[in-house]
């Protein structure tokens, strides 16, 4: 999709989904309301299913967005068009099962010079973007930013899950941990979603290890990608604000995802003997 606004923008924001409209259009709501406005926004469908009652063949289905899709993105289409920012939208032509495919899409779509992430489930405060990119730009120091998070979700519902974490689901404000990467070897604690990195940094940590997010993981892939991001000598630093709504609910991954998978967390050399051998294409269709 051509650019109709800015040619190179200073953010771009990468939006992965996978049947959740009515959450992804909570997640744009909350990007049109952002304060700074230099930025584009990327949002790359997981193949989601059409209704059963589509009379759509199999191959139309394969490139096309499901209704619901269709709606949410053209309101927020128009929305943004007032404030001059590109929305681009792609669709994967098959279902990747996870979160990594989609954002590696994403960002060999963005031509800005900053990468922001948006899980669709989860929701930005009107300075996230801002705060971000003052906090990269100070001294162009840091390779990648990351905030802190608001836990949101009903007790009640959330009870049933608790086994899930030792130390019960976490609700509210939670602390900022400041850049660690010994800590990360044992437990991970930046979330995606209050990520900003230059563009530039991804592509020397493809260069380095041989790609960007793993995906051949099905659970675990931003710290994954956080763990690497440090093994291969790039650097971060904590922004102590609170940016970003996280919302438990019935589907959240980390409540209903078995931990079948652990990252690699030992050293890079046995991280990659244990790797299987994949094609990274992505198959997919904007």
């Amino acid at each position: 999709m051509p650019s109709r606004f800015s040619e190179y923008p200073k953010v771009s924001v990468i939006i992965s989904t996978y049947n959740r409209p009515e959450m992804l259009d909570r997640a744009l709501e909350s990007v049109h309301a952002q304060t700074f406005s230099d930025f584009e926004v990327v949002v790359v469908d997981d193949c989601s299913p059409h209704p059963e009652d589509s009379t759509l063949t199999d191959e139309t289905k394969q490139y096309t967005f499901p209704p619901a899709y269709i709606t949410v993105l053209e309101k927020w289409n128009a929305l943004l068009e007032t404030r001059g920012i590109d929305l681009v939208a792609a669709r994967l032509g098959e279902n990747s099962g996870y979160q990594c495919m989609p954002k590696n899409k994403g960002i060999e779509t963005a031509r800005g010079d900053y990468i922001a992430y948006l899980d669709d489930d989860n929701r930005w405060r009107p300075n996230h973007l801002q705060v971000c990119v003052d906090a990269i730009e100070s001294g162009f120091s840091a390779d990648m930013v990351y905030t802190r998070i608001h836990y949101i979700g009903d007790q009640e519902k959330l009870a049933a899950f608790k086994d899930s974490f030792g130390n019960g689901i976490p609700i509210g404000d939670a602390p900022g941990t400041a850049w660690n990467p010994a800590m990360l070897t044992a437990q991970n604690y930046i979330d995606t979603s209050t990520i900003m990195h230059s563009k530039g940094a991804f592509w020397r940590l493809v260069r380095e290890s041989g790609y960007g997010w793993d995906e051949t993981l099905r659970r675990f892939g931003d710290w994954n990608f956080v763990w690497r991001w440090s093994v291969f000598g790039l650097n971060a630093k904590l922004v102590d604000t609170v940016t970003l709504d996280y919302y438990w609910h019935e589907n959240n991954l980390q409540l209903t995802r078995p931990c079948i998978e652990t990252p690699v967390c030992l050293n890079f050399a046995q991280y990659q003997s244990m790797r299987k051998d994949r094609d990274r294409e992505l198959l997919a269709v904007s």
